[in-house]
C-alpha cells in the first residue's frame, strides 16, 4: 500500500470516527434535554378555564 494511500484511509478512519463521536454526543445532549423537560412537567397541575361572556338581551317594544 503506498504512503499516499495509507493517509487517505487514515484520514477517512478519523473522519468517521469524529462524526460518530459527535452524533453521539448530540444525541445524549438531547437525550438529557428531554428527561429534564418531562421531570419538571409533572410539577404543573393541569387545569382549564372557560370563560363566557355574559349577554344581555333587551326587549324593545
Amino acid at each position: 500500500m503506498s504512503r499516499t494511500n495509507y493517509n487517505f484511509l487514515l484520514r477517512r478512519a478519523y473522519e468517521h470516527f469524529t462524526a460518530s463521536a459527535a452524533a453521539i454526543s448530540i444525541t445524549a445532549l438531547l437525550f438529557v434535554s428531554v428527561n429534564a423537560e418531562a421531570a419538571s412537567f409533572g410539577a404543573a397541575k393541569p387545569s382549564v378555564t372557560i370563560l363566557v361572556p355574559t349577554v344581555t338581551i333587551e326587549v324593545v317594544g
